[in-house]
């Protein structure tokens, strides 16, 4: 250690540095494994949606057009129609469709609309009112542990048929059906391997926040939507080594700037810290993408990875973040900062990380109460059997 200490203080900053960042590396790695053994998925540029009164619709732009170029660009993807509708910023668009036989072009002018943002937040977007995703099913992709629809009896696969004896036939459909019970009652009809059961269940009532911090109540099931490689709308793209590499790249940037805003927006009060996780819920999520498929387990080992890479490069003195700090303090100041300050500091660290592990264990602890109460009981229910006499 004593070595160490009295090397250069970048080399030091490199040294503590290098564990976060093998984070990064070990991150850039498994996506690019998954690119080269899977490909990339991406959805088509078949027009699925189309809004009424719409840009799109009033160019008369219709379901199942395939869109082959923007502005005179080949398509690939739907995701090459959106960053040309974003960098276009309201510019009038020549899109060139492909219907049956017949090519022709259209102009469309986009129109300046709200939605939300993944943090909930309105935020200002171009659209032209047409999706290359479909109309979600209603059926059953996942059912959380603990939640009225896993106690209900719903399975992953359950096709929902009718609430209260109206006709579903949309994921929207339900949900709104659902929302609007205020927690009553809902007898669920649903198809599941060629017969018709039906489920008494009662919706969850959840406390959340809109965009403007106000608080507005929900109720939910705990049901989440399928995958969309079932729908046909996406396709897997091959990728050579280098295309694979910078794709490994493009995407753990966007999570680490996803991860990076979602801090910063708990540290404003925009997310509740009620949505910070601890062992328990990095085991039941990494058991819930096990068993959607080998593609989504290694995803999430990998967003884990850059989570601890970003956690870690936090200012907080025991983590590495911490002693770099000092050390680019040192760098400017041209001497190591007084042992007291760094010791002091290191308590107030060491007891920010504690809290906050406590914080995290209590958040998994309530939100997985009724899991943990009933492996205990079976626990201890075994144990009682184990006993002589």
């Amino acid at each position: 250690m004593a070595s160490d200490f009295h090397k250069h203080v970048f080399k030091r900053i490199a040294i503590v540095a290098a564990g976060p960042c093998f984070n990064f590396v070990l991150a850039v790695g498994i996506f690019f494994l998954m690119f080269q053994i899977f490909g990339m998925q991406l959805i088509k540029p078949v027009v699925r949606t189309v809004s009424e009164n719409s840009p799109a619709q009033r160019a008369g732009i219709e379901k199942n057009d395939r869109i082959i170029a923007v502005n005179g660009v080949a398509i690939e993807s739907w995701g090459d129609i959106d960053e040309i509708i974003t960098s276009g910023k309201g510019e009038k668009l020549a899109i060139s469709v492909q219907r049956g036989d017949l090519n022709f072009v259209k102009d469309i002018l986009p129109e300046l609309t709200t939605g939300k943002n993944i943090f909930g937040e309105d935020v200002d977007y171009y659209d032209i009112g047409a999706s290359g995703l479909p109309v979600l099913k209603p059926v059953v992709g996942g059912v959380l542990d603990g939640a009225p629809a896993k106690k209900g009896g719903l399975k992953q696969g359950d096709l929902i048929k009718a609430i209260n004896g109206t006709r579903i036939q949309t994921w929207n459909q339900m949900k709104e059906i659902i929302d609007s019970s205020k927690g009553q009652n809902l007898e669920i009809s649903v198809l599941r391997n060629s017969s018709t059961l039906v489920f008494n269940i009662i919706p969850e009532h959840k406390t959340e926040q809109n965009s403007l911090g106000e608080k507005v109540d929900s109720y939910r099931i705990g049901i989440s939507t399928p995958g969309l490689a079932s729908s046909g709308a996406v396709f897997t793209k091959k990728l050579n080594p280098l295309n694979a590499l910078w794709e490994s790249l493009v995407k753990t940037g966007e999570l680490s700037k996803l991860i990076v805003v979602g801090i910063v927006k708990m540290f404003q009060g925009a997310i509740s810290p009620k949505e910070l996780g601890g062992p328990i819920i990095i085991a039941k999520m990494a058991g819930d993408q096990a068993r959607q498929g080998a593609i989504s387990f290694i995803f999430f080992i990998a967003f884990l990875s850059i989570n601890l890479a970003i956690l870690n490069f936090l200012p907080i003195p025991v983590l590495d973040g911490g002693h770099l700090l000092f050390f680019g303090i040192e760098a400017v100041i041209g001497r190591p900062v007084n042992t007291r300050v760094r010791e002091v500091a290191m308590q107030i660290g060491l007891f920010i990380l504690l809290s906050l592990m406590v914080f995290v264990f209590y958040n998994d602890t309530m939100r997985f109460k009724d899991v943990i109460i009933e492996f205990f009981n079976n626990s201890l229910q075994f144990f009682k059997g184990m006993a002589p006499g």
